[in-house]
């Protein structure tokens, strides 16, 4: 929301974010090196890493701006769903003995995206289900 509140130009800047993911994974390792915990450290290191990833990514709107435009109009449905996939698939992979972290990983990832989109898509063909994620768009009682 900053970003666009001040209207930050983004363009230019992988080699800064570079530098912000290296220092932060550098003091996460001093930090859990050293046993230091608190809330204000984790915020920092969180803020840190948010804006590392912000300014890397930046750079890739021309390379990605298509996939990144269809990840951009799925967002809320995402953000709703993507739990709501990713945790029964990690029972699932528990329970049939799947317990390799890279799996887990990639999978996880995986149905977080694509399903919240597959069923985005599904509830907009069907107009009654699309208020379930953009209540205010549409009134359930208007055509």
């Amino acid at each position: 929301m900053s970003i666009c509140a001040f209207n930050v130009q983004m363009k230019g800047r992988k080699v800064q974010g570079t530098i912000f993911g290296m220092l932060f994974i550098i003091l996460s390792i001093v930090v859990y090196a050293t046993k230091i915990g608190g809330s204000a450290i984790s915020f920092i290191m969180g803020l840190l890493a948010c804006v590392a990833v912000i300014l890397m990514v930046a750079d890739f709107e021309g390379k990605f701006g298509r996939g990144m435009e269809i990840f951009a109009k799925y967002t809320m449905p995402i953000f709703l769903m993507h739990t709501l996939l990713a945790a029964p698939l990690r029972s699932v992979l528990l329970k049939i003995g799947i317990k390799n972290a890279l799996i887990h990983i990639v999978l996880g990832l995986g149905i977080s995206f694509v399903g919240p989109i597959i069923a985005a898509w599904i509830m907009k063909k069907t107009k009654w289900l699309e208020f379930f994620l953009y209540p205010s768009q549409r009134s359930l009682f208007t055509k």
